[in-house]
């Protein structure tokens, strides 16, 4: 049988919480991937409207970490991003924080990730506003990521933002400089404000200290980290937003690891591809192997769990969402119409568009299958239906 995160979770999470402190989140979390499209979580019966089959469907967890269930979630959120995405330039921009903060994160997780995302929209807000760069107002859409290839921790923030913006009379200012920013530039500024509101949320109490650590010691590392290099990263621009957009899907839903590169169990430990990076951008990045113990694989599994109900992925300026964005008027400046909102893709047009045309359809008449007939958590499928076929896990 294939190693995936639920076979793993199966045969070793209990143990696992037995040893380790673990929180509500991280538990919440193990229990549902263990248990997706499993009876644990109850199911539906899927069939053929005029009788010709019948399939039991076990329920998704959900869980936005769970690598199982996340295709159709992501598939929606990016096909939502792609119809608002004003049509033009965009820039990929990485904003890191020094691992020296990363016992800090652990202990803080939510206002870690809310410190760095309002440092890092208001750096490129200010600085796009100015018109020795752009001067104007700009769309940002961003997603926070904690972990590195081999799931240690790596918090980071990948930020996609307009190549221009709109001015104070509506119209739409092209960037003046192919790199968006001067790098040091931008460095430096969003060092300064990530370093200020942590130091102002330390003085108000907001965050918690880490037992390692004391809050005069946690001051005198962010002084100190006033004076040293952050990574501050600007890519090429793209002609269009899919493709960052596409990028930032792929580790928005599912987790920071996905089935596929779980290559074995082997003797207490966990073999898994990771992709070695490559500072020469002209070379492909190369694909290692490594390995961790069980424990230390489903650690740092856990420890990349957000907290519940937060939101990793953000808009700012015309990408905001509320009334105040003015994305139809970036839209009119640009030539554009405002796409009308889509319905929600289904699951079977899901299912088409991954290549698995059948898989929501009778196989006798093509018919699309119908659900009906749901059952609890725990209990067996209606007795009508118990010798149906068991649904894959396409989705």
């Amino acid at each position: 049988m294939a190693t995936t995160i639920q076979t793993l979770l199966k045969e070793h999470f209990d143990d696992f919480a037995q040893r380790n402190r673990l929180s509500f989140d991280m538990v919440r979390a193990a229990v549902c991937m263990r248990d997706c499209r499993s009876a644990a979580l109850g199911g539906h019966i899927n069939s053929c409207p005029d009788g010709h089959f019948d399939q039991i469907a076990y329920n998704s967890c959900r869980h936005r970490c769970c690598p199982i269930c996340n295709g159709l979630p992501r598939a929606r959120w990016l096909d939502g991003w792609k119809h608002r995405l004003l049509p033009c330039p965009h820039f990929h921009t990485i904003f890191t924080t020094p691992h020296d903060l990363l016992p800090l994160w652990r202990y803080n997780k939510g206002v870690f990730a809310d410190t760095l995302f309002a440092a890092a929209a208001e750096t490129l807000r200010e600085l796009l506003a100015d018109e020795k760069y752009l001067g104007g107002k700009v769309g940002i859409l961003a997603a926070v990521h904690t972990w590195s290839q081999t799931l240690a921790g790596h918090v980071h923030l990948h930020v996609l933002v307009t190549a221009g913006g709109l001015d104070g009379d509506g119209k739409w200012q092209h960037a003046k400089k192919s790199c968006l920013l001067p790098r040091k530039v931008l460095m430096i500024k969003f060092r300064g404000k990530f370093r200020a509101m942590l130091l102002e949320k330390l003085a108000k109490g907001e965050l918690k200290v880490p037992p390692s650590t004391t809050p005069a010691k946690l001051r005198s590392l962010l002084n100190l980290l006033g004076r040293t290099v952050w990574n501050v990263k600007i890519l090429e621009r793209y002609d269009y937003g899919d493709g960052v957009a596409t990028y930032l899907a792929n580790y928005l839903k599912g987790g920071p690891i996905g089935n596929h590169r779980i290559l074995c169990e082997r003797d207490g430990r966990v073999y898994f591809r990771f992709r070695m990076g490559n500072s020469d951008r002209t070379v492909p990045n190369r694909q290692g192997v490594t390995s961790l113990t069980v424990d230390e694989f489903l650690g740092r599994l856990l420890e990349h769990v957000p907290p519940r109900r937060f939101q990793s992925v953000r808009g700012y300026g015309l990408y905001s969402g509320n009334q105040h964005s003015h994305l139809t008027e970036a839209h009119a400046a640009l030539g554009s119409a405002m796409p009308e909102a889509e319905s929600p893709l289904s699951w079977q047009e899901f299912c088409e568009a991954a290549g698995l045309p059948d898989a929501g359809r009778c196989p006798k008449c093509g018919k699309p299958l119908v659900s009906h007939d749901e059952f609890e958590r725990g209990r067996s499928p209606p007795r009508g239906y118990r010798d149906a076929v068991i649904q894959g896990s396409a989705a």
